[in-house]
């Protein structure tokens, strides 16, 4: 990154060790949060020792992600008005060791309870450090054009984490096999991929302990608190007369912004992707096996609580029963690279080889299990009947694999997409900030395009022109994220020093993620089921009211957003 200096001054090399922590404050706090999408079904479904497809799983995740984003709102409302109380450096610390660590901490959970404490913690962290980030960065840099371009280069970056935290995923799936293992107990895998992938959110915990000894704290907040002028942050103060209007006008417009994010945006892959019309092939396909994996998931739903009584209530017979999962797994695998037309006379000879050993070992652990249940025959009928149902549902899982594949490629390739728009976004946001673009003008320039892009890609290119649908998610995504830089750069400018982190985190954290984020409720709960179609169109048709209602609301409010009053410094 290399931001425009102002006149002839160049940046001191503390300025660029503040720039550098907020580029990897930024990028990460993006990675932490896309990091949830990726590992959160995989991550129950083992805890829970059922598939990924069991409907159990898919409850919990849904109420994990609206769970961590009421605590994120919640806690990062109080994180803005600590970040008043006790400084912008100090707080900006505490969240991003919160942000790092409890992922690494969720790593090591056995317990759904536990999985979500730790999520729930990493939320609350990036809720506070963007807050924290934000109004730290505005007042290490008051000189307003440098200001402005610092803010607006570095939260580019925060769309970089999106891309990243794919990209890691991605290396731990391939690579989790050869990676140290992990230090949890029978039953559950100690070379999970999910539980890497949440290690890695540790890395940015390294870089910014070393530097910040380093930069200083915000100098006009420390320079006020030691003369003892520095105002106590007040709650209510955001409601006084003097800033009612824009603590309200810049919630509701955070909220629109997220509003479009989730409920649209952040829907697509998973829920709007697999009704393009030229996957109807997959989705043919797909429809008798998922009917037959939803009766087995019931069966093993059923089998599952006398399951867990047997491995409480008989001594030794986790260990076992961890074993002959794994192993079962390990033989299905193996057993399909027989069926490989790639796999030679040799390789052939070598994968027979492993079955012999495998079957071999299975038969040992035959006479473990007859072993630890020896006085209690229903936990080895309780064992024996879950692996029956459990290899039905693998078999099944095979079969739905190839129609599968191709829809959550093209979910992917979707998302990769809308992730690089929200990249050009906020790199269009900078530019056009630097350009001194008036307030409301440059929020209109990005709101106005969206009132014909969100319908024009969720109404038209999703049924008429699948091949342009992802280019068509890529313009939306452009035009909503840039919005999130916007208010990055925005709020700092509109709240006293005193009450910078509070009035920034209200908007930020009430605004965007408590009511922002229920639109994905709004969306696939009260509006889809009112609306002609299959549920992918449904939820499309919904994703593209939603969307066009929260922009064309944030157009509206952006007349009364109120021109920065408030000097940075």
């Amino acid at each position: 990154m290399n931001p425009p200096a102002a006149g002839a001054s160049r940046f001191t090399l503390v300025q660029w060790l503040v720039i550098l922590v907020a580029v990897i404050g930024f990028a990460f706090d993006t990675y932490e949060l896309l990091m949830l999408p990726l590992i959160a079904g995989p991550a129950i479904a083992e805890i829970l020792q059922v598939p990924p497809n069991n409907p159990v799983v898919t409850g919990l995740v849904g109420d994990l992600l609206w769970i961590t984003a009421l605590c994120g709102g919640i806690f990062g409302l109080l994180g803005g008005w600590l970040t008043d109380r006790f400084g912008r450096k100090t707080v900006l610390a505490g969240s991003i060791a919160l942000y790092s660590l409890s992922p690494v901490a969720a790593a090591f959970s056995t317990s759904v309870t536990w999985f979500f404490v730790f999520r729930c913690a990493t939320f609350v962290g990036v809720c506070v450090e963007f807050v924290a980030a934000i109004t730290w960065l505005a007042e290490m840099f008051p000189e307003p054009g440098r200001r402005q371009k610092v803010l607006g280069w570095t939260q580019a970056f925060a769309s970089i984490g999106g891309l990243l935290v794919t990209g890691a995923n991605s290396w731990t799936l391939a690579h989790a096999s050869s990676l140290f293992a992990i230090p949890v107990p029978e039953p559950f895998n100690q070379h999970s991929y999910w539980r890497y992938t949440l290690i890695s959110g540790m890395l940015p915990a390294l870089p910014i302990a070393l530097m910040l000894p380093f930069v200083p704290e915000s100098p006009i907040w420390k320079a006020r608190r030691l003369a003892g002028t520095l105002k106590r942050a007040s709650f209510a103060e955001l409601f006084s007369p003097a800033l009612r209007r824009t603590t309200l006008v810049t919630a509701a417009l955070s909220a629109c912004a997220y509003g479009a994010a989730f409920g649209a945006l952040q829907l697509t892959p998973t829920r709007i992707v697999p009704g393009l019309p030229d996957l109807a092939e997959q989705r043919k396909a797909l429809k008798p096996l998922q009917e037959e994996a939803t009766g087995l998931n019931a069966q093993l739903n059923q089998l599952m609580p006398r399951y867990r009584d047997a491995l409480e209530g008989t001594p030794g017979l986790p260990e076992v029963a961890g074993q002959r999962a794994k192993l079962r797994v390990a033989l299905r695998a193996t057993k399909r690279l027989l069926d490989t037309p790639d796999t030679d006379q040799a390789g052939r000879a070598a994968v027979l080889s492993q079955l012999t050993g495998m079957s071999n070992k299975l038969a040992v652990l035959d006479g473990e299990l007859t072993r630890v249940t020896a006085d209690k025959p229903d936990a080895k009928k309780a064992v024996i009947d879950r692996e029956k149902v459990m290899g039905q549902i693998g078999a099944n899982r095979e079969k739905q694999e190839p129609a599968d594949l191709a829809i959550k490629g093209r979910g992917n390739r979707v998302q990769f997409f809308q992730e690089t728009g929200g990249l050009v976004g906020r790199i269009l946001l900078a530019l056009l900030v630097a350009l001194a673009v008036g307030r409301g003008t440059l929020l209109r320039i990005f709101q106005v395009p969206g009132l014909i892009a969100l319908p024009l890609t969720y109404f038209f290119l999703f049924r008429n022109e699948p091949e342009w649908f992802a280019w068509g998610v890529a313009l939306c995504g452009l035009l909503t994220v840039a919005q999130f830089s916007y208010f990055g750069e925005y709020l700092p400018k509109v709240f006293p020093v005193h009450l910078r982190g509070t009035g920034g985190s209200f908007a930020t954290n009430v605004g965007g993620r408590m009511i922002g984020t229920s639109a994905a409720f709004v969306t696939t709960k009260l509006v889809a089921p009112h609306l002609t179609g299959t549920t992918f169109e449904q939820v499309a048709t919904g994703a593209g009211i939603v969307g066009f209602s929260v922009f064309a609301l944030g157009l509206l409010l952006s007349f009364l957003l109120p021109e920065p009053k408030v000097a940075v410094d």
